[in-house]
């Protein structure tokens, strides 16, 4: 209820609804790199498949030759083969 009345506030000031609600931002440049922003931490990390946590969900990174390119607290890039990316 509380998140339905924050997201009716962000659309009424169009406020960006990733910045209100801290929902997860997935931008794909191509098949071999992905900018992931708004996560909370890391909860795997291999060559082959990346966990993150995000606020509402969990994302996961599955391919080959994955490697963490950058990571800030807002956002990070993550280089490689990329196969598949699931939310949880």
């Amino acid at each position: 209820m509380l998140e339905e009345s924050i997201e009716k506030a962000a659309s009424t000031l169009k406020l960006p609804k990733d910045v209100v609600l801290g929902e997860v931002l997935v931008s794909f440049l191509g098949r071999h790199s992905v900018v992931i922003e708004n996560y909370r931490s890391i909860i795997l990390y291999t060559d082959s498949f990346i966990k993150l946590q995000a606020k509402n969900c969990r994302v996961n990174i599955s391919g080959s030759r994955l490697i963490i390119e950058y990571y800030t607290n807002e956002e990070m890039k993550i280089n490689g083969y990329i196969k598949s990316l699931e939310f949880d």
